[in-house]
């Protein structure tokens, strides 16, 4: 069955700047797409790029989108181009919304991880959290001095009620002598796992630290583009791949190659839209759990709430997640002129 598609950009500011060893960040931009047949349904995908994290450009997704054919069948899906990832994970996923609305999800709860922000207001957005129940933290480092940084691990740490823990991410900002102290001050202590320790390019040394310390490592961005997470795997790295489906493609794809590998996935957002985060999250749910906090702390984090997904708490049910509408977001996003 053919079906039509358009294509509106837009850009949505953060509640409050997101600080990583990145730096600020403070709006996201991205395109929506609507696909609809002759019978009058229509569905939504979210095209949400991080070309730091290997995705293609924004510029790159609109002028793919401004190509499309007047129609398109579930084969153009295979045709869209592995250096267009994110173009992938939208147009499946609406594709399979629009096609495939019924098709159930496993039924059960899934535990999200909150997102502590950098620095000392980590502490008390740790409370926060506590108190609403969640018990798994997820706390970005490597942005401020790292002995304060590694203070500041200890108090919270020492906050952490008995059966919580702590993951560090740090965005691939140190090197290896700094690693080592952190995995020093990590040892024996409620640390989930540690985070892109390292940059882009240069694991090697993470290797080297899994046989030195019994914190567990985890790799992010080295594997957010699907043929560097197929490189990992192949070359059987035993630690935790921290996974973002909005950046991996084919989510069909996806999930089968963690089927076919003994491998840990913790599935996690890309601060998309409540359009990306919903597809994201159904992905996750779709996959074998493994009892680990998915990392969606992002839930809310646009100033305009009519782009968040509603909180769902420290859990999310996957019969919440089927039954959310897309709401209108569509309205919100702007039609690109056809010279884009």
């Amino acid at each position: 069955m053919s079906v039509r598609c358009e294509y509106r950009a837009y850009r949505a500011a953060f509640r409050q700047p997101l600080i990583t060893a990145h730096g600020a960040w403070a709006e996201r931009e991205g395109v929506l797409l609507r696909l609809h047949d002759d019978d009058g349904r229509s569905a939504l995908g979210e095209i949400a790029p991080l070309p730091a994290w290997g995705s293609e450009t924004l510029a790159a997704a609109l002028a793919f989108c401004a190509s499309l054919p007047p129609s398109i069948d579930e084969s153009f899906l295979q045709t869209i181009p592995a250096g267009l990832p994110c173009c992938r994970f939208a147009f499946e996923t609406a594709w399979d919304a629009l096609h495939r609305p019924a098709s159930p999800l496993p039924v059960r709860q899934i535990p999200l991880a909150a997102l502590l922000p950098a620095g000392p207001t980590a502490v008390a957005a740790l409370d926060r959290a506590v108190a609403r129940g969640h018990t798994t933290m997820k706390w970005k480092v490597g942005v401020g001095d790292d002995a304060a940084e590694r203070a500041l691990l200890a108090e919270l740490l020492d906050r952490l009620p008995s059966g919580s823990r702590l993951r560090v991410d740090a965005n691939g900002a140190w090197d290896l002598a700094t690693a080592r102290l952190w995995l020093e001050a990590c040892e024996g202590r409620a640390v989930e796992y540690i985070e892109q320790p390292f940059p882009v390019g240069h694991e090697e040394p993470i290797l080297q630290l899994d046989n030195e310390f019994s914190t567990r490592l985890a790799l992010d961005e080295s594997v957010s583009h699907p043929d560097d997470l197929r490189r990992w795997l192949d070359f059987g790295w035993g630690g935790i791949y921290v996974v973002k489906p909005a950046l991996a493609g084919s989510p069909r794809r996806l999930l089968r190659l963690f089927e076919s590998y003994e491998a840990e996935a913790v599935f996690s957002s890309a601060f998309e839209t409540a359009i990306g985060a919903k597809a994201a999250l159904t992905v996750a749910a779709r996959a074998e759990p493994s009892g680990r906090a998915v990392g969606f702390g992002t839930i809310g984090c646009f100033a305009d709430e009519r782009l968040n997904l509603p909180d769902p708490g420290p859990t999310l049910s996957t019969k919440w997640l089927a039954r959310l509408a897309s709401g209108p977001l569509w309205e919100l996003s702007s039609p690109v002129p056809r010279a884009a």
